[in-house]
């Protein structure tokens, strides 16, 4: 069922039931009878909904000769009111099904828009070795690698010649230690190396264009290098003296659709 039509079922009931007398059994009988029947359309048999509705009850648990009719009344209200707060939920969830769904559309959207894009995005800071080596490997497997100081001004500010070259399929990270830093609360030999910070910044805006899979860190093997926080516990690759973080690249590539020959690295 789409989520036009199971909203207007939904809204549609809520006012049948707060409008509910007090004691119409029959009515709220055929309502509960009919909400079942929505959940497990809507939501599926086993949805914890269907659980939830049966246990509310508008009669008081415990009952006695002798106690007075606004109990029952009370009770007869409070159930009305949490079955409109249930709708109310379930209406909810519908709403946020529908946000994640138009989210994960654009994400697909974005996807393929870059799919065939051969242009590579490289972030990098002060380590020109480490710089070049990417350079180098992309180039060798047919990839266009972009690196933003070797593209034309063209009068443009930095941020605009950013975004304009940002239009790529594919962007690599390079972490290098090139900061030295510390929090205010900490002493200076408590510091640590960094990446520069217009790398950290450049990493989010990719992550956030091209979806995380899109994206590699690639991290320089330094003692004592911070890694962002925010990025802690994505698998990262790291440059490793023996190479072997450039087939680790290809494989990342390959699972982004990229055709690319492993053996042109031999």
């Amino acid at each position: 069922m789409d989520n036009t039509t199971s909203n207007k079922l939904l809204t549609d009931i809520r006012p049948q039931v707060a409008s509910l007398k007090y004691k119409d059994y029959q009515a709220i009988d055929a309502i509960r009878k009919k909400l079942e029947m929505y959940i497990g359309k809507i939501f599926g048999m086993a949805s914890s909904y269907k659980d939830t509705l049966k246990k509310i009850s508008l009669s008081p648990s415990i009952s006695f000769s002798g106690m007075p009719e606004s109990a029952y009344y009370e009770s007869w209200e409070s159930g009305k009111n949490k079955i409109v707060n249930l709708i109310d939920t379930m209406l909810e969830d519908i709403s946020l099904s529908e946000l994640e769904n138009s989210s994960s559309n654009k994400q697909l959207v974005a996807v393929a828009a870059v799919k065939h894009n051969n242009n590579i995005f490289i972030v990098h800071g002060h380590n020109e070795e480490m710089k070049a080596s990417v350079a180098r490997v992309l180039e060798k497997i047919s990839l266009n690698p972009i690196i933003l100081h070797e593209q034309a001004n063209q009068g443009k500010t930095i941020i605009e010649k950013f975004t304009d070259h940002s239009e790529v399929g594919f962007s690599i990270v390079l972490l290098s230690a090139d900061d030295y830093g510390y929090s205010i609360k900490q002493e200076p030999e408590e510091g640590k190396l960094r990446a520069r910070q217009n790398v950290i910044l450049e990493l989010g805006y990719f992550i956030g264009k091209l979806g995380r899979n899109r994206v590699i860190a690639l991290v320089e093997t330094a003692s004592n290098f911070e890694f962002p926080s925010d990025y802690q516990g994505v698998i990262y690759i790291p440059y490793d003296k023996d190479g072997n973080w450039k087939f680790s690249i290809l494989k990342e590539l390959k699972a982004c659709g990229y055709d690319v020959d492993a053996n042109k690295l031999l």
